[in-house]
């Protein structure tokens, strides 16, 4: 097996890469190659040009970055069953690790633990048949903090929570509502949107969380519709709520379940700004949102397991 190191040396405080480095080259009982992004969005040439030179090899890819990173990083590739992936979090939020219990999650910082970890099959999220998605796929609130970070990403300088939270707090005031229909299921629902969220994880804008101890193994996705309902009762207070985990009587402004699939479409057909694990991609028309079941071979320190 092969092991490739991709970096991003602008995730997080931009420190840590350079130590990266040093670190795997201590790692003499393993064949690697590490590369560097050069710009955002990189990631997904780049891994396409990797797997053309290693086409004959058995490959584990190591997303050294935030979840923008991981995703560019998968969805360059051609073949994910060809391939096993590992999540090395560098980034601001690292939201798809909060998958695994609160005393495993630090261990994914310690490289080592991945080099001679396990691979288990997970679920991912995949958006009209081409875009991937680890985390979730969300619109309104969410999307309006990835343009915030991306406004103030000079404040990295300050680590990354402090930033994070003032972007969080701005993007909860600035949010607006959409008008859109959204089906699930038998399920159909026409309502002006704070937010709409698909999730393969259980987290939106980072410490805001959907569901307590969701599965990445039951090809079943997490959604929530946040009403326009919700202005009355200010979106401050309902996202504070649920930063405690205190998010089972949100049913006079939400609604939430678990299905395989979400479909949702603007009224007029315009274009909405869908996050999807940190990236802002714009989709017109009707965005079919589904889960794809264990599609993902991903990379845990060893006896490590998702909630069951």
């Amino acid at each position: 097996m092969i092991h490739v190191f991709i970096v991003n040396p602008m995730a997080g405080n931009m420190n840590y890469a350079e130590a990266l480095r040093k670190e795997i080259s201590t790692y003499s009982d393993i064949e690697y190659y590490i590369f560097d992004t050069r710009n955002a969005g990189y990631e997904g040439e780049l891994i396409k040009k990797i797997q053309h030179i290693f086409e004959d090899e058995k490959l584990r890819i190591y997303c050294c970055g935030g979840s923008g990173t991981m995703r560019n990083i998968v969805n360059g590739i051609s073949n994910l069953d060809d391939v096993e992936i590992a999540f090395y979090p560098c980034g601001l939020s690292n939201d798809f690790l909060k998958v695994f219990p609160v005393q495993e999650q630090k261990r994914f910082s310690h490289l080592e633990e991945l080099i001679h970890g396990d691979v288990i099959d997970i679920d991912y999220l995949r958006v009209n048949n081409k875009l991937v998605g680890i985390n979730s796929v969300s619109a309104g609130i969410d999307a309006n903090l990835i343009n915030q970070i991306e406004s103030l990403r000079f404040l990295n300088y300050l680590g990354s929570k402090i930033p994070y939270m003032f972007c969080l707090f701005a993007a909860l005031i600035k949010s607006r509502t959409t008008k859109c229909e959204v089906t699930i299921g038998s399920k159909h629902y026409v309502d002006d949107f704070t937010e709409v969220y698909f999730g393969n994880g259980n987290v939106l804008g980072s410490n805001i969380y959907v569901y307590d101890n969701p599965l990445v193994t039951d090809g079943k996705g997490k959604y929530m519709l946040l009403r326009s309902d919700a202005r009355r009762f200010w979106t401050i207070p309902i996202a504070l709520r649920m930063m405690r985990h205190k998010n089972r009587d949100l049913d006079l402004v939400a609604e939430y379940g678990d299905e395989q699939c979400m479909y949702v479409r603007r009224i007029d057909d315009g274009a909405i700004n869908y996050n999807i694990d940190g990236e802002l991609i714009p989709i017109g028309g009707t965005a079919k949102i589904e889960v794809v079941k264990k599609g993902l071979h991903f990379v845990v320190p060893k006896g490590v397991v998702a909630y069951e």
